[in-house]
C-alpha cells in the first residue's frame, strides 16, 4: 500500500470507530441481534496503519536522542 492508501484506511477506520463510539455497534430487531465491528479490532488495525505510514514516511529509520552531558 502507498501512503495514499494508507492514509485513506485509516480515515474509513476512524469513521468506523466513531459511529461505534456513537452507539452503532450493535443493535437488535425483535429477537435478532446484529453486531457490525468489533471496536478493539478496529483500534488495533489503525495503530498497525499508523505505524506502517510511519514507516514509510521515515523510511523506515529510528530517531535516536543523545542528551549532552550524559
Amino acid at each position: 500500500m502507498d501512503e495514499t492508501e494508507i492514509r485513506a484506511e485509516i480515515d474509513l477506520l476512524t469513521e468506523a470507530i466513531h459511529a461505534i463510539i456513537g452507539g452503532a455497534q450493535s443493535y437488535t430487531i425483535g429477537k435478532r441481534s446484529v453486531t457490525k465491528a468489533d471496536l478493539g479490532k478496529l483500534m488495533a488495525e489503525r495503530r498497525r496503519l499508523w505505524s506502517d505510514l510511519a514507516e514509510l514516511t521515515t523510511g523506515g529509520g529510528r530517531t535516536i536522542a543523545a542528551w549532552p552531558g550524559r
